[in-house]
């Protein structure tokens, strides 16, 4: 496809046929021979002011006998200067030429032409007058010029160089060398962070995978089109999008051009991770594929207003193109889906783009409307192969994704019951030493042999002298109450849900019960102290069954 330079028309070469092209390759055409006369800038001015509609140049030249290519300069320095448009194409006759508002007013001027012929430069006589498209025939191929350029009376109207594509080449290829520096310092060596990568980098700096998207890593469906596995994957995206990029972003306008890109990019994604989604997706080839049938689609809509034998030419070169893609998607290790996915959608790109820049109303609303919906379609295409079950690859990632999460919740179980443990030796087991009934404090009361605790066997001797005294009975009682609060501490730190060591579950439950036990009878005993008169049988027997009951209770905690 040939190479366009931005703020340029094609225009054919001086050959036997002198019908020019609707686009100018570059102003700087080289004729044959020197034009031994060239009319002045300001006489050509004229000559499109005294046409009734378009000025055809080559039609003029074989009426009146003047050089066609004498035309080419004075037209190239009224278009710069916004006061000449490009407008239709007319088989048989040629490229047609058009005054702007601010050739109008130009040629309407005296003092203007009289300035111009003096040898002014063009340029200097545009006025102020609302920007203009490039083509003046609706129907004509549109080339974007900067609407919102701010313009004195040097500057020029002129088409805008290309910006996204060279931006998303710079993004591309710093993000790789992130990759590759990132991949280096996590212990890869430069030839293989160079060239190969590793899966565990790529995932890191946005690569997508089946299990991301079942996690709701969405996001992953765009950045994967920034990351790329090896130098040599990024020169061959990089070296494609440098040749188609910049004629697609002149052709469609940098806005467009862009969406295009996004766009394409999310559905080659989406569609590689459908149908393949145990894989590891990375690359810009979607959104290059297209870029690609953006121009097809660009070229089939225009082909009309474009000289037969141009229009044919472009169809072989992208033609060619296509097909070298197209073999290479067949490749080992490269998505065939994401080239066509990207493929698709840069077509239903395009096509709705030319119907929202030049349909009618309700049509570029509606167009506009389709345009928002395609990422919503995409995502919501992945998540309906997700949960298919006629989709074996997904419903495996289901299980291996199941499976992971309960060996995730196993080893959580496993921590906690590790931290239980830990909290059990270090707050429960020295307090458990206090209680630990021994059978050097074995006494008998009322008839019965009961394991006492110190504090125990002094307030049981104190509740049959008839004659103790407030302090006697204050002090034990401070005794008995900090046994309490002991054995009040351990049932306390022994409560918790149950964790996945059932061992350790029994035997916390069994010291539980112990606590619970030790705590109920030295309140029994600390309500004997504080009743003043000597305890009752039936007291010492209510005491005693639930002393025997903590005994009990303590073999079972001792038990494995």
């Amino acid at each position: 496809m040939p190479v366009m330079e931005p703020g340029h028309e094609i225009e054919s070469p001086a050959t036997a046929d002198k019908t020019p092209l609707p686009l100018q390759v570059n102003d700087l055409a080289i004729s044959p021979a020197p034009v031994p006369t060239t009319p002045m800038t300001a006489t050509v001015l004229l000559w499109v002011a005294e046409a009734e509609g378009a000025w055809f140049p080559s039609q003029f030249a074989a009426e009146s006998g003047v050089p066609r290519d004498s035309l080419d300069e004075p037209l190239t320095e009224l278009r710069l200067a916004s006061l000449v448009l490009v407008a239709e194409w007319v088989r048989g006759v040629g490229q047609g030429y058009a005054l702007t508002p601010a050739g109008k007013a130009a040629a309407a001027d005296p003092t203007a032409i009289e300035r111009l012929k003096q040898g002014a430069p063009a340029a200097s006589l545009a006025l102020a007058a609302p920007s203009v498209p490039i083509s003046a025939n609706e129907n004509a191929p549109v080339v974007e010029v900067d609407e919102y350029s701010s313009r004195d009376s040097e500057s020029e109207l002129a088409i805008r160089p290309p910006v996204v594509v060279p931006a998303l080449l710079m993004a591309n290829a710093i993000w790789f060398f992130i990759c590759v520096v990132w991949g280096i310092h996590w212990g890869l060596t430069l030839e293989d962070s160079l060239w190969r990568g590793h899966p565990e980098v790529l995932h890191r700096f946005g690569a997508v995978s089946g299990l991301d998207l079942v996690r709701g890593e969405w996001w992953r469906l765009f950045t994967c089109c920034f990351v790329h596995i090896g130098v040599l994957h990024l020169i061959g995206n990089l070296f494609a999008l440098a040749m188609m990029g910049p004629l697609a972003e002149l052709l469609w306008g940098r806005g467009r051009l862009l969406l295009i890109y996004v766009l394409s990019g999310l559905a080659g994604s989406a569609l590689a991770m459908a149908i393949r989604p145990d894989s590891l997706l990375a690359g810009a080839s979607g959104a290059i594929w297209g870029i690609q049938m953006s121009l097809f689609a660009w070229l089939f809509t225009f082909r009309h207003q474009l000289p037969p034998n141009l229009a044919a030419d472009w169809f072989r070169r992208l033609t060619v193109v296509f097909l070298l893609n197209a073999a290479i998607s067949f490749l080992p290790n490269v998505s065939w889906e994401g080239h066509l996915g990207g493929g698709i959608a840069g077509l239903v790109t395009a096509g709705l783009l030319n119907v929202a820049r030049s349909g009618n109303r309700p049509r570029r609303l509606a167009a506009w409307f389709l345009l928002t919906l395609l990422p919503v379609f995409c995502v919501a295409g992945v998540a309906g192969a997700m949960d298919a079950k006629e989709m074996p690859r997904w419903q495996k990632l289901h299980q291996r994704l199941a499976a992971e999460r309960e060996v995730r919740e196993y080893l959580a179980k496993k921590t906690l019951a590790h931290e239980a443990i830990n909290h059990y030796d270090a707050e429960v087991a020295p307090r458990l030493v206090a209680l630990s009934p021994t059978a050097l404090n074995v006494t008998k009361i009322e008839g019965v042999h009961v394991n006492l605790s110190p504090a125990e066997k002094e307030a049981t001797g104190l509740l049959r002298d008839a004659n103790r005294t407030p302090a006697q009975s204050a002090a034990v009682r401070m005794k008995l109450e900090a046994e309490k609060k002991t054995a009040d501490e351990i049932a306390e730190r022994t409560t918790g849900e149950p964790t996945v060591v059932e061992a350790f579950n029994r035997r916390r439950a069994r010291v539980h019960r112990f606590a619970v036990a030790r705590a109920e009878s030295f309140a029994l005993l600390l309500a004997m102290l504080d009743a003043g008169a000597p305890p009752t049988r039936e007291a010492w027997s209510v005491w005693q069954a639930a002393r025997l009951e903590a005994d009990r209770l303590w073999d079972e905690a001792k038990a494995k």
